[in-house]
């Protein structure tokens, strides 16, 4: 390749010389774009949940949990303000709602609510 043949490449079609401002313009549009697609969307309602069962304490402390047993053989770990927990003598019968997510108990994941509204039912 010459020098002449050469330069005609530069100034033609090497994007770093001949549009280095387009191409950086577009690489940043394109770091921003993926930047953008992987922020977190907050959770929405429709991973809200009412589950009824028999809710017992389960483990040795200090790693005990309050888990709610469904009829279906489910179990869920229960997160639920002190207050609601005060309330509650277990073992008891109640209906349940609130969000599900994935927690973790005795190293392992484990289906998880977090309880926004406890019934009693008898």
């Amino acid at each position: 390749m010459t020098v002449l043949d050469m330069s005609f490449y530069i100034l033609h079609f090497d994007p770093f010389h001949a549009n280095k401002w387009r191409y950086g313009s577009f690489l940043t549009v394109l770091l921003i774009g993926a930047m953008v697609g992987c922020v977190s969307v907050a959770p929405t309602a429709q991973n809200q949940i009412t589950v009824e069962g028999r809710a017992v304490v389960m483990g040795n402390v200090p790693f005990a949990k309050l888990i709610l047993e469904t009829s279906d053989r489910n179990s869920y770990i229960l997160e639920m303000s002190r207050e609601m927990r005060d309330s509650l003598m277990t073992p008891a019968q109640i209906r349940v709602t609130g969000s599900l997510s994935v927690g973790a108990w005795n190293g392992r994941p484990f289906a998880q609510i977090q309880v926004s509204d406890l019934k009693h039912v008898h």
